[in-house]
């Protein structure tokens, strides 16, 4: 054999060992980036799981106190028998007696730049009319304002009266979680 035919033969045995061995390798490659892919996730899981932990751990401190607070500001139903008479409890510390009471659910989108995404809270707006000086009308919508549920003033109307006794039409928003 010639010195040609054995740099051939080992040209050849270099190409063949290239061939099925370089394929292969690019296989592992792509595993090791999958693996570290699935090694990322289940790190990112973990810490996920931890701060899960940890915000368990911090609403178990709650105080019950604080967590009806919580409900109050934003209870988890409507509950519309209970706002109405709350409104009416803070009513009759000034004589004033809640008339003409509606409700009706806020279905408008509001100012939501995407209406396909669901709002984590539902609102409906209550209406009520009620005779009263404008010093009780001020104190009452003072104490409203105070109140620990949200309630957004959507409007407010006036009848002049007699005897600087008006009728006031008050319509505002509240809100729960779905």
């Amino acid at each position: 054999m010639s010195n040609t035919s054995i740099f051939a033969f080992i040209i050849l045995a270099l190409s063949i060992g290239y061939v099925f061995v370089y394929s292969p390798m690019d296989d592992i490659s792509f595993l090791k980036e999958k693996k570290q892919g699935y090694e990322e996730t289940l790190e990112t899981m973990s810490h996920i799981e931890e701060k899960k932990q940890g915000l368990l751990i911090a609403f178990e401190n709650i105080s019950e106190t604080d967590k009806q607070n919580i409900n109050t500001i934003v209870p988890t139903s409507q509950n519309f028998m209970k706002l109405i008479y709350q409104i009416d409890v803070v009513a009759s510390k000034y004589s004033i007696s809640i008339d003409d009471v509606t409700a009706a659910e806020n279905t408008s989108s509001g100012d939501s730049v995407n209406t396909a995404q669901t709002k984590p809270y539902k609102s409906v707006v209550i209406g009520f009319s009620f005779d009263s000086s404008y010093k009780n009308f001020k104190s009452f919508m003072n104490d409203l304002e105070k109140s620990l549920r949200i309630l957004d003033i959507r409007s407010v109307g006036l009848e002049a009266g007699k005897d600087g006794i008006n009728k006031y039409s008050v319509k505002l928003e509240t809100y729960w979680l779905n």
